[in-house]
């Protein structure tokens, strides 16, 4: 894990510097050439390092195509300075004027600076994530307050690579995928120390000062979860034509106004389970329009292969209610179907409870606060008394990573025990 800035991008769009190679072959500085991009380096060849054009003219049109730039129109060329030996550039007056002492990267308009990293992955991952910095200055004209700017080149920078073919904004199946990388760790451990980031202290990331992995971590996470989730994603992507403009984050708030409360909900349950492999499309939120529970039973159906799923029920303050589940569906397919219940299967187990037991988690009434992190065993029963005025949401107990092979759903039943 890289305990360091990874960089700033600062609106240029002057053509890159003019460079002697010759005088840089002399220093030890190999060139590598691509259609989209110029490197040079002072690492030895090896065939992950003289790929890396390869890598960035693959990733020009994936970001091409995500921005909405005609990719005809995108006939510019980069160039990019792979380090291992800072004074080699230095000597040859090869490092940014404005920035010499980066940690890890940096990007102004048509150059991007890179040090090398200790994994082939997370080397990528950085041409990526600066260069997507280069794209949106020079393409966009601007690349938005520091929490989208660095979402972005996070999300867009986050990748596989395999066989020549290039696949950006990528959710990573498991750590061995992306060596160094460590976001989703990040994100778990301070949600495990009950310090997660809310979505406020996201938006207030603001990369002119010096950012640490645990900011790549949280805006990451924030780009990630608006951008696959079926409610956000089309206002999310709509920001870009926003991205030069000083007014950004008040757009933004624009946006997302009709649902803010639902967007909190959302984030507070994104990372409170997020792990390599989550679904976002599968895990996004049902909400719907919530009614108190009088004198008489409600029932409601809960999908097996979906995350949490609001009820409709409001749960007053200080009133007890039984909540009883039945019937019977699928919880995992590994070539035979797995029947499950409400209680779960204690063949296998999740987060510390059976796999497919049926789990609440209360909303306040307000949005304010929730229970995502910390939810309720309900399995075929369970007595619930709020101590505020909440919305009762459900969803079995599942990595979110293996919704798919889940199937139908549970039959849910509350009534109340006590009076108003």
């Amino acid at each position: 894990m890289l305990l360091s800035v990874l960089g700033e991008c600062c609106a240029q769009t002057t053509p890159p510097r003019e460079f002697d190679a010759r005088r840089a072959a002399a220093a030890g500085i190999r060139l590598l050439e691509g259609r989209h991009i110029q490197l040079l380096t002072d690492l030895p060849s090896s065939p992950a390092v003289d790929e890396l054009p390869r890598v960035f003219d693959a990733a020009v049109p994936e970001w091409a195509a995500y921005f909405g730039v005609p990719t005809n129109q995108v006939r510019a060329r980069w160039l990019a300075f792979l380090v291992q030996d800072r004074e080699k550039f230095a000597a040859l007056g090869l490092l940014p004027e404005d920035n010499p002492n980066f940690v890890n990267g940096f990007a102004l308009g048509y150059e991007l600076w890179l040090v090398e990293q200790p994994s082939d992955y997370y080397r990528r991952h950085l041409l990526l994530h600066e260069g997507t910095h280069a794209f949106m200055q020079t393409q966009l004209g601007g690349a938005g307050p520091g929490w989208y700017m660095e979402g972005m080149a996070e999300l867009l920078g986050t990748h596989s690579w395999r066989d020549g073919q290039l696949k950006i904004g990528v959710m990573p199946a498991g750590r061995d995928n992306v060596p160094m990388w460590g976001r989703t760790k990040i994100v778990r451990d301070a949600v495990a120390e009950g310090k997660a980031w809310p979505l406020e202290a996201v938006l207030e990331v603001d990369n002119r000062r010096t950012l640490t992995t645990d900011h790549y971590a949280w805006t990451w996470a924030l780009a990630t979860l608006l951008d696959g989730h079926p409610q956000f994603q089309k206002r999310f992507r709509e920001l870009k034509q926003h991205a030069a403009e000083p007014e950004f984050n008040a757009r933004f708030r624009e946006a997302f106004a009709k649902d803010w409360s639902e967007l909190l909900a959302e984030w507070d349950a994104f990372v409170a389970q997020l792990d390599y492999g989550y679904d976002v499309p599968r895990m996004a939120m049902t909400h719907r329009p919530a009614e108190p529970i009088e004198s008489t039973s409600k029932r409601v159906s809960i999908e097996a292969n979906r995350g949490w799923q609001s009820t409709g029920w409001l749960l007053r303050a200080g009133r007890s209610y039984r909540v009883t589940a039945s019937g019977r569906f699928q919880i995992a397919d590994d070539g035979r179907p797995w029947p499950c219940e409400a209680g779960g299967v204690t063949i296998e187990y999740h987060d510390g409870m059976p796999l497919g037991a049926l789990l609440g988690a209360l909303r306040d009434a307000d949005g304010h606060a929730t229970e995502f992190a910390d939810p309720t065993l309900i399995g075929a029963g369970a007595k619930l008394q709020p101590e505020r005025d909440s919305i009762l949401y459900l969803r079995v107990n599942e990595s979110p990573a293996r919704l798919g092979d889940n199937d139908g759903d549970v039959a849910v039943k509350i009534e109340p025990l006590t009076a108003r």
